[in-house]
């Protein structure tokens, strides 16, 4: 029996997933909703009819050319060979798949959680953290404008006080946006912040950046967040190196987050130091940033979307997606 898993904001997008990768015998195992994002089904397949496997019980030509172009891909990604191993030893195990995507998207499935940023109202505060130069301040500003744009209640609450600049740039994002900006000095402060904007429909937060070897600044960031209702989502650039990514990660899981938002993906090009840092502090993946335009919004991140990020699709190997092919 072959098992899958698709995630997507509607139970309708998820059927629709599931015929497309698994065809209309498939059955659906189960189903969960996410709340704030969607659902999750479980479909399940008796009998393949793509299954192709030698006699000898090895992958059939189309299916190692599969496996050796998801290889590759997450070589060129710069996996860490332990997550790489992980990865190829469950793609391994597959006996057909329609594209190296979809394999890639099935191993991807085991290992990693997926949960997008919810666009439905939410009583928690979203709270940015990351080390500087992360990117948080962007990734607020895109979370807010995805919301304004849905018609929800938005408010921002800032704890940047001592950047230069920090509150300026903030400012001019939301001013554009008619959103208000709240600033907040302490804990208590932002407490009390809180509950005079609790009736928003989402309120986030873009806290000062952290130094993840600093344990006085992750525990002020602690004391900070602590003081509120909130999750606690990790803004973590691509193209850096894994090891620094999973000291990252693993720094501000300590601190409270659950979630990790992939940025920068604008001028980086590789992610397998980001996706270790995910399974590294156990992070669920949520959205990605793949341009500096606050418009433009963010990606939510599913299996199969991510392994459109690793293989592009009908593009030169180097060539990054852009962001209608990934959400295709």
């Amino acid at each position: 029996m072959r098992l899958k898993t698709f995630t997507a904001p509607t139970m309708t997008e998820a059927m629709a997933l599931v015929k497309e990768h698994m065809g209309s015998d498939a059955i659906i195992v189960s189903t969960q909703d996410i709340p704030g994002s969607g659902v999750r089904l479980t479909a399940a397949l008796d009998h393949d009819p793509d299954m192709d496997v030698g006699d000898d019980g090895t992958p059939a030509p189309a299916l190692q050319e599969q496996l050796d172009a998801a290889e590759e891909a997450l070589t060129r990604h710069n996996f860490p060979e332990r997550l790489r191993i992980r990865l190829c030893d469950l793609m391994a195990r597959e006996t057909a798949a329609a594209s190296a995507q979809q394999l890639l998207a099935g191993a991807l499935d085991e290992i990693f959680d997926f949960s997008p940023l919810p666009e439905k109202n939410t009583p928690r505060a979203l709270a940015f953290v990351g080390p500087p130069g992360s990117g948080k301040t962007l990734a607020v500003a895109k979370t807010a404008a995805r919301a304004v744009m849905k018609k929800r209640k938005v408010a921002v609450i800032t704890t940047d006080y001592k950047r230069a600049g920090g509150m300026a740039q903030l400012s001019a994002f939301t001013r554009i946006l008619s959103i208000d900006l709240v600033q907040a000095k302490s804990a208590d402060e932002l407490k009390a912040r809180f509950g005079e904007i609790r009736e928003a429909d989402m309120i986030l937060i873009d806290t000062a950046s952290c130094n993840p070897y600093l344990e006085s600044e992750i525990g002020t960031l602690c004391e900070f967040l602590s003081a509120i209702p909130n999750e606690t989502i990790l803004v973590n650039p691509a193209g850096i190196d894994a090891d620094e990514s999973a000291d990252i990660a693993n720094a501000f899981a300590d601190g409270g987050a659950t979630r990790l938002m992939i940025s920068r993906l604008d001028v980086a090009a590789r992610l397998g130091g980001a996706l270790y840092g995910a399974d590294s502090g156990n992070l669920s993946l949520c959205n990605v940033s793949m341009t500096a335009q606050v418009a433009d919004g963010l990606t939510a991140l599913s299996p199969l979307a991510l392994a459109k990020l690793l293989i592009p699709s009908h593009r030169a190997k180097t060539a990054k997606p852009s962001f209608s092919e990934v959400m295709k």
